[in-house]
């Protein structure tokens, strides 16, 4: 059963942290801004941290359950800040009891999901799996995943434990929907990260021309549009997005709310197609 009662935008607060010139107020009022938009879920990490506070990330999901108690809050352990532009991974049971001990002290009781954040650098990704098993079973987390997870991987730890959900990368018309379909089959919940692309990906409407266009003609963001056609046509799939602006929160959240017509279905599936993706491989259209 998913850990989230239907479709929806998460908010993450990656870019709320880590990102050049965030000021904490300013985190805030995004945060509560996204939450009382409909956020489905808040986004963070023990890696969300600056040089001085390891818990930065962790507080912002605070502030979420403060405006809606009940939030659910999705963390990542195994992953941490050394300095001001280093971070390392460790997947270890030590390191990763260590992370799911201080959430828990941060955000008042165990997430809703624990993640293992960069599971694509850790040595022995089994033993990392059968750790946040443990933590699960103890009541540390109430739901265990990874994060950066190939299918090949994730094909290797069938059998090791049960796998709630997955986070990759998945931004539309750039990456593959392997990894969505994998656990799509399985019933594994697929969150899905840097949906536009990323700050280094070509601008998200030069990669959804007709969606964008659609959008114009409707004065409507490109933004919002394809968030509602990826909700739509990709379902157990839930987009976390990383506002740095309380009006980008608000519009990419309230994706949730769009009614989608066959217009805005054929332009998001030619779009797709277009990138190399077909639908039939990708959603279930």
């Amino acid at each position: 059963m998913s850990m989230l009662d239907g479709p929806g935008v998460v908010l993450g607060v990656a870019s709320l942290v880590l990102g050049e010139g965030m000021e904490q107020r300013h985190a805030e009022l995004v945060v509560r801004a996204g939450v009382d938009a409909g956020a489905a879920a808040l986004d963070t990490a023990r890696a969300y941290a600056s040089v001085e506070d390891d818990a930065v990330g962790e507080r912002l999901a605070v502030i979420a359950e403060e405006r809606r108690p009940g939030i659910p809050v999705i963390t990542k352990a195994g992953h941490y800040r050394l300095g001001t532009a280093s971070w390392d991974a460790d997947g270890s049971a030590a390191r990763l009891r260590r992370d799911a001990e201080r959430s828990v002290e941060v955000l008042g009781g165990p997430p809703a999901l624990l993640l293992l954040h960069r599971a694509d650098q850790v040595d022995d990704v089994a033993a990392s799996v059968r750790a946040l098993d443990e933590l699960r079973r103890e009541g540390l987390a109430l739901r265990i995943g990874v994060s950066n997870a190939s299918v090949e991987m994730l094909e290797q730890l069938e059998g090791i434990a049960e796998i709630d959900a997955v986070q990759n990368r998945l931004g539309l018309g750039v990456e593959s929907f392997a990894e969505y379909r994998y656990c799509r089959e399985r019933g594994i919940d697929f969150f899905a990260y840097a949906p536009f692309g990323g700050p280094r990906a070509a601008p998200l409407a030069t990669r959804v021309p007709r969606v964008a266009a659609l959008a114009a003609e409707r004065e409507l963001s490109v933004h919002r549009l394809a968030l509602a056609a990826m909700l739509d046509a990709v379902p157990g799939c839930w987009p976390v997005v990383g506002p740095r602006r309380i009006e980008s929160a608000v519009d990419s959240i309230r994706a949730r709310e769009h009614e989608v017509d066959d217009a805005l279905r054929a332009a998001f599936a030619d779009d797709l197609t277009s990138r190399g993706v077909s639908v039939q491989e990708a959603p279930n259209a």
